[in-house]
């Protein structure tokens, strides 16, 4: 939803009991939803990668145990 050209964007899972999930990407008109969401998985993996860069500084910068005794 954080891309200007996505109206609406949901998901559901028609029961727990089954793999399955139904995505819903309405666009603009400007890209198809196709594209939307590999820009968003795209962004989601950038973010992802970002959290793990940073965690993995601090904790290497305060030096703390990575296993436990």
């Amino acid at each position: 939803m954080k891309n200007p050209e996505v109206e609406f964007c949901g998901y559901s899972i028609p029961h727990p009991s089954e793999t399955k999930l139904n995505i819903r990407i309405q666009t603009y008109g400007k890209i198809t939803a196709v594209e939307a969401l590999h820009q968003g998985l795209d962004n989601l993996s950038e973010l992802c990668t970002h959290i793990e860069d940073k965690f993995t500084e601090k904790i290497n910068k305060a030096d703390y145990p990575t296993e436990e005794p």
